[in-house]
């Protein structure tokens, strides 16, 4: 449905571009020669619509890096179940 309404517009300002491309009296006509800004800004809009689409984010989460420092002598880490958060911790213990 979108692109039947984008090419439909392209279609409507195209034909209304047109006539401002071919007038009877040449390219010299007037004093000032800017009939070929409404066909550019028109035709600019018309393609950045055309080519404008929607781009994909990737979102990439750091790894999660688990750093255990040294245990100092005579102790080590165990993992303990803790009563309060029902979760385990890691605690040092005495060996």
């Amino acid at each position: 449905m979108k692109t039947l309404i984008q090419k439909l517009l392209l279609v409507v300002l195209v034909a209304v571009s047109l006539p401002s491309q071919a007038h009877p009296y040449g390219p010299q006509w007037g004093r000032y020669h800017y009939g070929w800004v409404a066909p550019i800004v028109i035709g600019g809009a018309v393609g950045y619509a055309l080519a404008a689409r929607p781009q994909t984010v990737i979102i990439q989460q750091p790894p999660n890096v688990y750093y255990q420092p040294q245990a100092p002598w005579g102790y080590h880490y165990e993992n303990v179940l803790d009563a309060n958060c029902q979760c385990y911790r890691l605690v040092l213990v005495q060996n």
